[in-house]
């Protein structure tokens, strides 16, 4: 981005269906938070409307499919401090919310992992039908063990065998999304009694290590046939995974320099597979503070202070990465060895001794913990930091982790939004068209003709 002459940002929302929602887990706690609320769908009407109003691109719901019993070697902190716990079905909403608004967009965390695709595909390609295309998919591969138990398993797979699967899950979902319905299959016509072409639909007789499928899929195609892909892997292999098949990268990180390296690293894998520059967007999830004043922004910041206990978060951290701080006294190096979100574990600088366990703590300490990316102060100063962050990181935008919910969604449409729009870095116009169409700079609903999934593409029916 030229910062002389900046462009319109992309702005989500980040949310989940629970009550200790992951980053703050612990400030459900405070007196203006509403998250007890999670069953209500009055609740979740009120954020999507909010959303919407403030012109948001997406409402983005995180998910997880077990419970946080890392710390301490059960559940009970995670039940108590209600770490992800509850956790509700975002796909039970979405429809929903997607009735109540008319543009703003949904994605979805579903688990390559432990769902299936045959059945993924039916659910998406109906979301996207009754959304009119508002509708994406974050991609996860899972990490909790007390998932894998869930769904029969004796053990979480490795990072690299979820990896594996991942890609075969998606080859699935190509070709029963992309492939088994030609472009020219569905005529509906009432006079000639015809719904689709002879031969325009297609089995998809997929054997593969993983996944057995006949198809076709069972849904016609959407008006983006498969729904925007979003990934957030950082890890060498989770870049080649987005390299090949996200359009959105979503990045838990905020130092912009790291950043912009680790963006360049997935273009550049990207253009080895004939991708070109800016099929892959980027966004960082992002805190803000914000208020009329400095001083009302800062006894915003200590009045969250107030209301945030390290024990929840070290509850989240210790599902998050599978590194139970429980065991270790404050003096006692910390394993980095994870199977679960690598991107999540805490490390020092390469030539630093090993962390301790005290070291980890104390990064916790503040609501705003050491690793987050915190843009606070009045609406000017945290558009002018926004405009900073991603003029060095080459983001495309940010996605609002809210700590306290409504209120830091408030604060953005309230504060933010109009010193956003008056750098021209963010988009005012009331949103059209379907997620991908947003997402894309050339404005199109289907994957790119150079995605990996357009290979799997039927173009005409095979009896023309």
């Amino acid at each position: 981005m030229n910062a002389s002459t900046p462009s319109p940002l992309l702005f989500s929302l980040y949310e989940q269906a629970t009550v200790g929602c992951g980053g703050a887990p612990s400030l459900w706690t405070h007196p203006l938070d509403d998250r007890l609320q999670v069953n209500s769908l009055d609740r979740w009407k009120n954020v999507a409307i909010t959303a919407e109003q403030a012109n948001l691109d997406a409402l983005f719901f995180a998910d997880v499919l077990g419970l946080y019993d890392v710390y301490g070697g059960s559940a009970d902190a995670a039940l108590s401090w209600a770490v992800e716990a509850p956790a509700n079905d975002p796909f039970v909403y979405v429809p929903a919310l997607a009735a109540l608004t008319e543009r703003l967009s949904f994605v979805i965390t579903a688990s390559t992992t432990y769902e299936h695709p045959f059945a993924l595909a039916r659910r998406f390609g109906t979301l996207d039908h009754i959304s009119n295309g508002r509708i994406g998919w974050n991609i996860v591969t899972s990490y909790l063990a007390s998932a894998a138990r869930n769904f029969g398993m004796d053990e979480m797979l490795k990072h690299a065998d979820r990896y594996e699967r991942a890609d075969e899950f998606m080859d699935v979902i190509y070709k029963l999304l992309e492939g088994s319905w030609a472009a020219d299959a569905v005529v509906a016509n009432k006079a000639e009694r015809v719904y689709a072409r002879p031969g325009s639909v297609q089995p998809i007789n997929h054997v593969g290590a993983h996944f057995r499928v006949d198809g076709p899929s069972l849904t016609s195609p959407s008006s983006q046939r498969t729904p925007a892909l979003y990934q957030a892997g950082w890890s060498p292999r989770g870049r080649e995974f987005a390299a090949k098949h996200a359009e959105m990268v979503l990045l838990p990180k905020k130092d912009p320099n790291e950043i912009a390296t680790g963006l360049a690293d997935i273009h550049r894998r990207a253009a080895e597979r004939g991708r070109p520059a800016g099929e892959i967007r980027s966004m960082a999830l992002a805190r803000i503070i914000t208020a009329p004043t400095a001083i009302e922004a800062q006894k915003k910041y200590d009045d969250l202070q107030s209301n945030y206990h390290l024990e929840a978060q070290l509850v989240s951290y210790a599902g998050d990465t599978g590194i139970d701080l429980s065991k270790y006294a404050d003096n006692e190096p910390l394993t980095t060895d994870s199977n679960g979100l690598t991107s999540y574990v805490v490390k020092g600088a390469p030539t630093d001794k090993p962390l301790t366990a005290g070291d980890v703590r104390r990064k916790f300490e503040n609501v705003t913990r050491g690793t987050d990316l915190l843009f606070i102060g009045t609406p000017a100063e945290v558009a002018r930091q926004i405009q900073e962050h991603a003029a060095t990181s080459g983001l495309d935008g940010y996605m609002i982790n809210p700590l306290v919910s409504p209120g830091s969604l408030n604060d953005f449409a309230e504060f933010v939004v109009p010193e956003l729009t008056k750098r021209g870095l963010y988009d005012s116009e009331p949103k059209s068209g379907t997620l991908r169409s947003r997402l894309r700079k050339d404005k199109t609903d289907q994957l790119s003709s150079t995605s990996y999934g357009a290979s799997f593409r039927q173009t005409v029916s095979q009896s023309r």
